[in-house]
């Protein structure tokens, strides 16, 4: 067993975790799904300084090897001492509102602690075992098979899929809040000799809608069904923000070509769509370089394009963005706007929609207006060190519209659009802020 512990700590879930930025949220849906592979973020923490004393403790965890008993008897005596604990009056982040919030308890401090050291050891073990796959071709899915295992992960214990199923994509450990399950790779003699059927997840898997908060707000979850030896239905869904695969999630990026221009920083592994990064404070805004307020009738605006109706589902919006901004039906499309070529790539296109409640596909036709004819381009700095273009688009209709650029994951000189959000003339101005890259006079 212990050196089985060992092989679970090696360079590639130090790698893993090292390489995420930080980011404040006050929620954690405000960091979602694949964007925690790319940010460390803990919900409610108010403050970097908080934030990476958390972290520090974290990592050791993940690296050298900490039990929960030492973690948690390192770090609650200086959350105590920072005044994050218990329940208290604290400042919304993001609302800038006093709310009665739950901070620091132990079993906050189980959750931050399983959830990055589970995660990060998974990463590291998909990368391995990609690299091994011509040898060990075959993946088994190991749940913990305990009285606190949930049922729906029970019942996938033992069920083999080839590395390449893209099953895997949506039910690869950790698969929830406290999920302990695993996966081990076989070769084609350990297979045969378990008498194991093969199964095929292709068909498998479906999405669905679930509440994620009290208030009722939905979110698009994936899950898989399927027929166990017996003949009996299954359904498993992973826990919402869960159903992703986080160590294929982490190999689509590289953080090599991330540079910026606005302040100097680390390279880093540039957040994925949905995150909750800030903008570093003390940046200049438009007021700084002397430019118009967006509520004066003086502002150049450009003529509404049409406001399209509001999808009934993320699909039906993500067809509709599709059908504006690239209607050939390709993968991608490259735009040329007064500062740079820039690209939409289809696969953002559903990312840029998941807020079912913004239902941003109403603004599809504004998009293309803003990158064409921008009023202006700020390349604004986050305080996770990464940067983002934000091109602002105003509009003689009731809003405006902003469309963020990241750069291109490959590290090539391409700006992709990855995010658009719409705002009125007040709201815009608070995101005016950075260096300014272009503006209409």
């Amino acid at each position: 067993m212990i050196q089985a512990r060992l092989d679970l700590e090696p360079k590639d879930a130090v790698a893993f975790f090292s390489g995420k930025g930080e980011q404040l949220a006050w929620d954690y849906t405000e960091v979602w799904g694949e964007s925690n592979v790319h940010a460390y973020t803990v919900a409610k923490a108010t403050s970097l300084e908080l934030l990476r004393t958390i972290r520090a403790e974290t990592a050791k965890a993940v690296g050298p090897g900490q039990t929960f008993e030492q973690f948690k008897k390192t770090l609650r005596p200086r959350l105590e001492a920072m005044g994050w604990w218990g329940k208290q009056e604290v400042l919304d982040i993001d609302t800038g509102e006093i709310t009665q919030a739950q901070l620091g308890s132990v079993r906050r401090l189980r959750t931050i602690y399983q959830t990055n050291v589970q995660t990060a050891y998974m990463a590291g073990r998909y990368k391995r075992y990609v690299s091994n796959a011509v040898d060990r071709p075959y993946w088994r899915y190991v749940a913990i098979m305990d009285g606190r295992t949930r049922p729906a992960h029970a019942a996938l214990n033992g069920k083999v899929f080839r590395w390449d199923d893209p099953i895997w994509k949506v039910i690869w450990p950790p698969n929830g809040w406290g999920c302990r399950c695993r996966v081990v790779a076989l070769t084609q003699a350990e297979f045969d000799a378990l008498g194991l059927p093969l199964d095929d997840g292709t068909d498998m898997i479906f999405e669905s809608e679930v509440p994620i908060n009290r208030d009722g707000d939905l979110v698009t979850v994936k899950g898989v069904r399927y027929t166990d030896s017996s003949g009996k239905q299954h359904v498993f869904r992973p826990d919402p923000g869960w159903d992703y695969n986080p160590g294929e999630a982490w190999a689509r990026f590289d953080p090599a070509g991330f540079k910026s221009e606005v302040i100097e920083a680390k390279a880093i592994t540039p957040p994925a769509p949905g995150g909750g990064i800030k903008a570093v404070d003390g940046q200049k805004t438009w007021k700084d370089r002397d430019r118009p307020d967006l509520k004066s009738p003086d502002v150049r605006r450009l003529p509404a394009p049409q406001l399209l109706p509001e999808a009934p589902d993320r699909d039906i919006a993500a067809a509709m963005l599709r059908q504006a901004l690239i209607p050939d039906g390709g993968q991608m499309r490259v735009i040329q706007t007064p500062v740079e070529q820039v690209v939409i790539r289809d696969e953002w296109l559903p990312h840029m929609v998941e807020k079912r409640a913004d239902a941003r596909e109403r603004y599809a036709n504004y998009v293309l207006a803003t990158l064409e004819n921008p009023f202006e381009v700020w390349l604004t700095t986050y305080d996770d060190g990464s940067y983002r273009k934000r091109y602002i688009g105003v509009f003689s209709g009731p809003k405006d519209l902003l469309v963020v650029l990241r750069e291109n994951r490959d590290g090539s000189l391409w700006w992709e659009v990855y995010n658009m959000m719409q705002r009125d003339s007040k709201g815009l101005n608070k995101l005016r802020e950075g260096k300014l890259l272009y503006g209409v006079e």
